[in-house]
């Protein structure tokens, strides 16, 4: 059940990924991606300790939440990849959607920033994911 679980999740992030990366045009420029952008920051706005945080440090954090699961679904579905292999797939990934929009969508905007930022977030999710699988087996 819970691989199906994983699966169905699997699919659904592919679809965000893919809406995220290659929609033609800023997914964040209108529309209800704008929305829950401006009804985060008001919310952070009206919060003493998080009224720092403004759209370009939220683009930060966005980024790397659209990737940290991809860390964990490759350690899931590839569990005898290479730790370094699983380590650069997310940036490798960000590296081919940032070259599609530097090349192929001339609306949207690719710079080093994001891959760097999508690279870390796959990072944490490969950590996050390989640290539980460690805790999760049984020892000798």
């Amino acid at each position: 059940m819970s691989n199906v679980i994983f699966r169905l999740g699997l699919v659904g992030y592919i679809a965000i990924l893919l809406y995220a990366s290659l929609w033609p045009t800023p997914v964040d420029g209108g529309g209800f991606i704008w929305w829950v952008t401006s009804e985060i920051l008001k919310f952070c706005q009206s919060i003493d300790w998080l009224n720092w945080l403004r759209y370009n440090q939220l683009e930060v954090i966005a980024n790397m939440l659209l990737y940290l699961p991809l860390g964990i679904f490759i350690v899931k579905f590839f569990p005898r990849a290479p730790f370094w292999l699983a380590f650069i797939s997310p940036v490798l990934v960000s590296v081919i959607a940032e070259g599609i929009q530097r090349f192929l969508l001339p609306a949207r905007y690719s710079t080093v920033d994001d891959v760097i930022n999508n690279a870390i977030g796959g990072a944490l999710g490969v950590l996050i994911a390989t640290g539980i699988r460690r805790l999760r087996k049984p020892k000798r």
